[in-house]
């Protein structure tokens, strides 16, 4: 007999402050833990601009017991896998192992998160494997076009901090300074440790309580929420075979009520080779090669975004089929069988996902960061399932408004940049 899912689910705070949430997946030999700290760029200052993300690099590079090498092959030895990011608002660091490897994945997380030796040589190392890491962004269009896209719709919004930070900020790190950005964040009440897979949770629970015995106390400062005051047209025009293009604004925060709704929106408009976006702007105009959407959530904002790369004569005619496949939904609805196959597709990505233990580690722990409970597949599939015509309307109407919509552009332009009227031209001729 299959348990409910619910009885899979386990949730603990230690008496140190550090929060513990699992799922238990039986028909499964292996396992993903991850330590998340809650600090990622939104809770940086200017002159730290990228310190989240630059000490999650400075982690890897040995600890009081383990020089770099060693924790590489820690886990690689057992066939195992160790890795990290950074996003806004949190950082991660997990590993994927077997289940009978779960104290060595452990041990690796602890020494690695809690006990890191900030060498000076290292230090110096790694500001120019970052600097490398920030050139080849900015070398790369496909990734720039967003950070750009970002620049303007969370203007005034700490969200609006650059995960890599500048080549400035980065330069003038300084030892003492990642040490105590690290003694600051990584303390015992800001760490969630979640684990999907085979285990046994009383186990994992006493084994993290002892190995995180050392997890410093305190509570890491937080900046304030903000209002974004973001809205441009913007053409970067640089000497590029393509036009990048995102087209969007400001969306909805995780735990948004319309936050399925506008995961549906995204979806039918970008979400896939039969997605409306793709089928007129690429098939049937043949005007672009990626074309897609997607929707951001975090704590208390969001974004949506169309991207899509065109050449320069195209740029202005592939904004006016976005904008009315915007304009289309915001007044139409969507009928029944486009409503039907979008759920399907939300439905299918979620059920899918569960097939990895990683996916579910992370899914968990989400849900613990932006819900404060472990949400239950069921109930996420329920919110799907109650999706109606008139609520992608609305929310389309809300969200894709002309006066809420930007435009940013980047590469060349065929008889000028972009500007404001562009945006209500193709209003106006929609």
């Amino acid at each position: 007999m299959i348990r409910p899912e619910e009885d899979n689910f386990h949730h603990l705070v230690l008496p140190s402050g550090i929060t513990l949430v699992g799922e238990e997946v039986d028909s499964v030999r292996s396992l993903a833990v991850g330590v998340w700290a809650r600090v990622g760029a939104r809770h940086e200052a200017a002159n730290e601009s990228g310190l989240s993300h630059f000490l999650e690099h400075m982690l890897f590079k040995g600890t009081t017991t383990r020089d770099a090498f060693q924790i590489a092959w820690s886990l690689e030895a057992v066939g195992g896998h160790l890795d990290a990011f950074t996003g806004r608002e949190a950082t991660c660091f997990y590993a994927r192992a077997l289940d009978e490897d779960l104290d060595l994945a452990l041990d690796v997380l602890a020494d690695l998160t809690l006990r890191p030796r900030f060498d000076p040589a290292d230090v110096t190392k790694e500001k120019q494997v970052v600097l490398e890491e920030i050139h080849n962004s900015e070398d790369t269009p496909d990734d720039r076009i967003h950070e750009l896209f970002a620049d303007v719709v969370w203007k005034g919004h700490p969200l609006g901090h650059r995960i890599l930070g500048s080549k400035e900020s980065v330069s003038a790190f300084a030892p003492g300074t990642v040490a105590g950005y690290h003694a600051r964040n990584y303390v015992a009440p800001n760490l969630l440790i979640a684990i999907a897979g085979r285990f046994d949770w009383d186990h994992f629970a006493s084994e993290v309580a002892n190995r995180f015995a050392d997890a410093p106390q305190g509570v890491p400062a937080r900046d304030s929420a903000s209002d974004s005051s973001g809205r441009a047209v913007i053409h970067h025009v640089e000497d590029l075979q393509q036009q990048y293009l995102c087209i969007g604004g400001p969306g909805l925060p995780h735990e948004h009520p319309d936050r399925f709704t506008l995961a549906l929106l995204s979806t039918v408009l970008g979400g896939g080779m039969s997605s409306r976006l793709f089928q007129r702007v690429r098939e049937q105009e043949g005007l672009a090669y990626a074309v897609y959407t997607y929707a951001d959530s975090y704590e208390d904002s969001g974004l949506i975004c169309a991207a899509m790369n065109v050449q320069p004569a195209h740029g202005r005619k592939a904004l006016r089929l976005t904008l009315e496949e915007f304009d289309r939904i915001a007044t139409e609805g969507l009928p029944p069988d486009e409503l039907a196959a979008a759920k399907a597709q939300l439905k299918g990505g979620l059920l899918l996902s569960l097939e990895s233990t990683s996916s579910r580690m992370h899914r968990v722990a989400r849900s613990q960061l932006y819900a404060g409970r472990l949400v239950p597949v069921e109930e996420l599939v329920a919110s799907i399932e109650g999706i109606t015509s008139e609520d992608v309307r609305r929310v389309a109407g809300t969200l894709l408004a002309r006066d809420r919509l930007s435009l940013v552009a980047l590469g060349g332009s065929d008889e000028r940049p972009f500007e404001e009227s562009d945006l209500l031209a193709a209003s106006a001729a929609s």
